[in-house]
């Protein structure tokens, strides 16, 4: 299982500055398909300079979440830290 990519990834506005809240579309393959779903996250920067990251599914997925969310996380932090979401 890994992630391929985030399509229609955009960002929701907000006032917090240390805290960035995006929408897109997560594609994953499976062993035996490749399957797309809609995912919430927020970036948030805590005070000692790192960044959590919080994912929400918002569609159910007949799969184990604890690896698509750690693939999914490993992805956001490398194109975060390379510029690559808005």
């Amino acid at each position: 299982m890994r992630v391929l990519e985030l399509k229609n990834v955009h960002r929701d506005e907000g006032y917090i500055y240390y805290r960035r809240t995006f929408q897109a579309d997560a594609v994953f393959e499976l062993p035996l398909r490749t399957m797309q779903t809609p995912v919430e996250f927020t970036i948030e920067i805590t005070p000692l300079g790192s960044k959590d990251i919080d994912i929400t599914f918002l569609d159910t997925i007949d799969y184990p979440l604890i690896p698509l969310t750690k693939s999914l996380k490993e992805l956001i932090l490398n194109e975060d830290s390379e510029g690559l979401l808005p």
